[in-house]
This record gives structure tokens, sequence and C-alpha cells, in this order.
């Protein structure tokens, strides 16, 4: 077996990802275990998983054939802005009038500078960095790709990506964390693009190096959760423990994935995958009032119940949500080749 089996279970990995998010964002869901619990708050890893894999696939879309610039980022923006603006136009609009907010958040929602400019009423992150992330993937893959020393390149873009992590902690810029946390695991995912392409195969010796990620990754955790690390010269923020964790967490589930049965489950896990831009539009938007929605649908003291609810109601409008913009694309598709024909 290679690294070919991440691009195999892309969609699975999504899916397991989009649900450790979604469980991440139910804070105050109680799963009855500390160990549970703790996988529940560690959730903010699934999106380091979606990083790892989107920068894969540009990859290997890159390397099959040349894309101008302007078409490789039109694609990019035809794939999430649709999505994004149905859902991102009512969310802000109901800040706007039922929570205060003031209108510029319209503005700087609809032109993604709401991230880097810290306004009012922004939307969650995600949707501005993936798009940065895009902006620069042509160039540093092109870079990646002409090296020699891939191996090595990708280090001192992993080291460069946390050096600047440390100089945004140290300044108080942790607002902006949220999109450099991810920049070493965007190189990673190049990288493991061009192994996918390559057939690179997984030997003892990289098994061992992953085996030791994982070791080393939960031994960082260990010193992020208990140290008081925030006053010493270098910081050990808790996301970065998932540089080191990502891709053997994505290489075990894709194990299992390949030798166990788990059809039905396969099934739901790229379900979900294939529609999980949609299922966390939603659910950084609508499904995050919780408040609001608890008025909606009460289950009494137990919460279990409702994030079951909330959960099941997510995924099914995600994926009516992606099918309502794959239908408009088409028709828009087909209306020129219509008039044309008349």
């Amino acid at each position: 077996m290679g690294y070919s089996l991440l691009s195999k279970y892309r969609s699975e990995l999504m899916g397991a990802a989009m649900l450790w998010v979604m469980l991440f964002h139910a804070f105050d869901l109680d799963l009855g275990h500390p160990l549970l619990n703790g996988i529940r708050a560690a959730g903010f890893g699934g999106v380091d998983i979606f990083i790892l894999l989107s920068s894969m696939g540009l990859a290997m879309s890159l390397a099959r054939r040349e894309q101008d610039y302007s078409a490789f980022m039109a694609r990019r923006a035809a794939r999430i802005l649709p999505a994004y603006y149905l859902v991102m136009v009512p969310y802000t609009l109901y800040l706007i009038l039922a929570q205060g907010k003031h209108w510029s958040a319209l503005l700087w929602n609809s032109t993604l500078l709401y991230y880097w400019m810290r306004s009012s009423g922004a939307f969650n992150w995600y949707v501005a960095g993936a798009m940065t992330f895009y902006a620069v993937t042509p160039l540093c893959f092109r870079r990646l790709r002409r090296s020699a020393h891939r191996e090595g390149l990708t280090a001192l873009a992993v080291l460069a990506g946390l050096a600047v992590c440390q100089v945004l902690t140290h300044e108080g810029y942790w607002y902006a964390t949220d999109f450099f946390y991810r920049v070493p695991v965007f190189f990673l995912g190049l990288l493991m693009g061009l192994w996918v392409l390559e057939d690179r195969k997984l030997t003892g010796r990289s098994l061992a190096f992953w085996a030791a990620a994982l070791v080393a990754g939960l031994c960082y955790g260990g010193v992020s959760l208990t140290a008081p690390w925030i006053d010493w010269p270098v910081h050990f923020p808790l996301c970065h423990l998932f540089l080191l964790t990502t891709v053997p967490m994505c290489l075990v589930l894709s194990f299992c994935l390949e030798l166990l049965p788990l059809g039905w489950l396969r099934r739901f896990l790229s379900l979900v995958g294939r529609n999980s831009l949609e299922i966390y539009l939603l659910n950084v938007s609508l499904f995050s009032q919780t408040e609001l929605l608890r008025k909606l649908v009460c289950f009494g003291p137990s919460n279990r119940l409702y994030f079951l609810v909330m959960f099941a109601a997510n995924i099914a409008l995600g994926c009516l949500l992606r099918a309502l913009v794959e239908g408009l694309r088409q028709r828009r598709t087909a209306r020129p080749a219509v008039g044309g024909a008349a």
C-alpha cells in the first residue's frame, strides 16, 4: 500500500473531518467520558485535515495539466463562492437586523476581507482562509515540483510557517492564527499530492517515521495542555499538535477503510465528505445559533438528543444546499446552449 490511499479515500476522510468539526462546535455537548470529551474538544483538528487534503488535491490537479492562474482561481471560486453567498448573505442580514451588527459587515463578508479586517459581524474564517491558500497554491506548487529536494524544501516551509506563528502569538495577533496555524500542514499536503502521483509506497521506514510523528504529537499535546508556556520564549499552542498527527491520522483511517468491512460507514462518510463545504457553511452560521435553536427544539436537560437531531438536520440541509447550487450551475451552463440552438 502507498500514499495513494489518501487520494482513494479523500471523500471519506473529509467526511470524518467534517463530523469532528461539528463535534468541536458543539461546545457544551457532554459525551459522558473525559476521553471522549477531550476528542470532541480537539475537533478543530478537522480543519487541518481539510487543508491537508485540499492542498493535496490541488497539487494533483496542477500536476496533471497546466492551468492558467486566472482559470485556476475561477474554478476554485466557482466551487466555493456560490454556496458561500447563499449562506452568508441571509446570515449576515440576520446579524445586522437581529443582533445590531453594522451594515458594513455585508460589504466585508462579500469581499472576503472580513477575516483580515477584523470587522464586526464577520463570517467564519475558513472561506477567506481557503481562498488565500488557493491564491498561493500555484506558485508554491511549481516551486516545490521543480525542486530536487522536495522534502527539504517542505521542511523549510513548515519551519517558516511555525516561525510566523511564533511572531504572531508573541505580538498578540491571535486573530490571524486560525489561518497561519495551518500553513505548515498546507505545505505537507502539497508534498503528499506529489507522493501520490509518484505512487510512493509506504515502507517500514516511512511507517516508523509517521508513528514517531504521532508519538511526538501526543507528547507535544501534553506540553501544550499542562505547561505554562505562555510566558516562555517559545510558545506551544495546541493547534501545532496536528502538524505532527494529521498525516498519521489520515493514514490510519485510510487503512481501516481499506481493510475493514465498513461499507455503510464508508458510504456515509463519503456522502458527508462530498458535501462537506455546504455542511460546514451551515454549521458555522445557522447551526451556531444554539441559544435560538434550543428555544425551537427542546429535549429537556439532556443536550445529546438535541445535538443528534441538529447534526442530522445540518447534514441533510448541507446536501440539499449542494444540490441547489449544482442545479443552478447546470441551468446557467445549459442556457447559452439552448439559446444557440434556437
